[in-house]
């Protein structure tokens, strides 16, 4: 089985993005990575030592951003 390399620096990726709901977004993000949300900008920012955490991080990341959505739209559909 091969070893995972471990790099000395951090590998990071950082991502803003605009919501008209982005507080309710941002909320979902609160047990995921580190964030920031102002004036409707959710600004995301993740890093690891070895890309497959990294990519590991991003995709539980994204998968959180997905499902505070979905969720919202629920209920805003329920409130119609």
């Amino acid at each position: 089985m091969p070893t995972q390399r471990k790099n000395e620096d951090k590998i990071s990726i950082d991502l803003d993005f605009p919501h008209a709901d982005a507080e309710h977004i941002a909320s979902g993000l609160r047990t995921e990575s580190e964030f920031t949300e102002l004036n409707g900008i959710i600004s995301i920012s993740i890093s690891a030592t070895n890309f497959s955490d990294l990519r590991a991080i991003w995709n539980s990341t994204m998968r959180s951003v997905v499902a505070s959505e979905q969720a919202l739209n629920a209920i805003k559909g329920s409130s119609e």
